[in-house]
């Protein structure tokens, strides 16, 4: 067996080039199987280096640093559901494509791994397939469990009703087909403790589970200099889509509470906060929408604080953003930012949904000038933890492991 005996296969984006990348830096993939993507080393990737900014914006995340012999696409299938989502919705849309995708890879490149890597949701058939050729199938968990999800979203359907469509109800089917994923995979790698917990409460082997955060760029998020005068008003930033999910009902809840003079709540990404939850939200509740990802880095270096309340994540990756960027966080295990925070030093872990303790540690940090220069400080020391280098370098531990 060769060491460049990886499949890697997504349908969509997500982190998987990155993964795929490193792969290449240990010279261990044999092959990435995607849906739209270009390498970077082809010729189309070079023209896109060189295309003007929107088009690289709009394109950037499809750009794969690995050799065009490595890189297989299937477009047509990524075209096709977003299409489809206007007329089924994305959840339907998306789930057949995902068949589709596991379909389409020839069997001639499962046999010539060594090792299949896949992702949830996009891997119950290449499990199977995988499995009868007698190859090893890792799964890459990307978030909690969805039984785990479901029993959350219907308490933040009770509990947020006029946010419920931002929790939508999981298809049984597709509940089933993770759960397959799960019992097929030899090991199955995951972003937090919190991820790994929701799966062992379902019944899922610890054994076989491996705890590996996701990293970020750590050029392009860069700390700003110390930027806070006491004529500035404090800025708490949260970035993700202003959802029930993230937090952000509990996060406007806690903000009213306070309400405070000398500073402001910055809520970057897509959604729209409900009409009803609108009337009376303080004017230093500044609401900017969805922003690319040089804007939100910039945006990062301009804050004091970062927060992040979610309910439900793998590792939700803005916060790693954040903390490269020298930011105190506040956040929950829910979050996965057990893996970032260490408690009193680089944030403040606060149990999810709880209005008083959210508004006690935004207060604090507001109150305590010091404690946020030395948790900056604490961040900045820790950077380097942050790269997808890291990441790159424990995944080639466990293959070399299973190879």
């Amino acid at each position: 067996m060769t060491n460049r005996s990886v499949l890697l296969a997504h349908p969509g984006t997500q982190y998987a080039p990155h993964l795929a990348r490193e792969l290449v830096r240990h010279g261990l993939l044999h092959r990435f199987w995607t849906g739209f993507a270009v390498a970077g080393s082809g010729w189309l990737g070079g023209l896109l280096r060189y295309a003007p900014g929107s088009i690289r914006r709009r394109l950037g995340k499809r750009l794969v640093d690995v050799p065009d012999t490595t890189l297989r696409t299937l477009p047509l299938l990524d075209w096709r559901a977003r299409k489809a989502a206007r007329f089924v919705g994305d959840e339907a849309a998306f789930f057949e494509r995902n068949r589709l995708f596991q379909e389409a890879i020839p069997v001639p490149e499962i046999r010539a791994a060594g090792v299949v890597i896949g992702f949830d949701t996009s891997s119950w058939l290449l499990a199977r397939r995988a499995k009868e050729m007698g190859k090893r199938f890792i799964l890459d968990q990307s978030i909690g469990h969805p039984s785990a999800k479901e029993r959350i979203f219907s308490d933040l359907r009770q509990r947020f009703p006029q946010w419920s469509t931002s929790a939508p109800l999981k298809a049984a089917e597709m509940v089933a087909t993770e759960r397959e994923e799960h019992e097929l995979a030899d090991i199955i790698v995951v972003p937090s403790q919190f991820v790994k917990e929701t799966l062992v409460v379902e019944g899922v082997d610890e054994r076989k589970i491996r705890v590996i955060p996701f990293g970020t760029n750590l050029e392009l998020f860069q700390p700003g200099p110390p930027r806070r005068q006491e004529a500035c008003p404090l800025v708490f930033l949260f970035v993700g889509s202003v959802s029930a999910r993230k937090g952000t009902p509990v996060l406007l809840q806690a903000w009213r509470q306070w309400n405070p003079d000398n500073a402001e709540l910055w809520l970057v990404g897509p959604g729209a906060i409900p009409t009803e939850e609108q009337s009376g939200l303080p004017s230093s509740v500044k609401v900017l929408g969805p922003r690319g990802r040089a804007e939100v880095a910039a945006l990062m270096q301009k804050a004091d604080v970062f927060v992040f309340p979610s309910f439900f994540e793998g590792l939700a990756q803005v916060q790693i953003e954040a903390q490269a960027c020298g930011l105190p966080l506040i956040a929950t295990r829910e979050s996965g930012a057990d893996e970032l925070v260490d408690d009193g030093r680089t944030g403040c872990l606060v149990p999810a949904g709880d209005v008083g303790a959210l508004e006690a540690a935004m207060r604090r940090f507001a109150e305590d000038g010091g404690l946020r220069l030395s948790m900056r400080e604490q961040a900045i020391a820790g950077r380097e933890r942050l790269s997808w280098m890291r990441y790159g370098d424990q995944w080639a531990r466990l293959l070399k492991e299973v190879l």
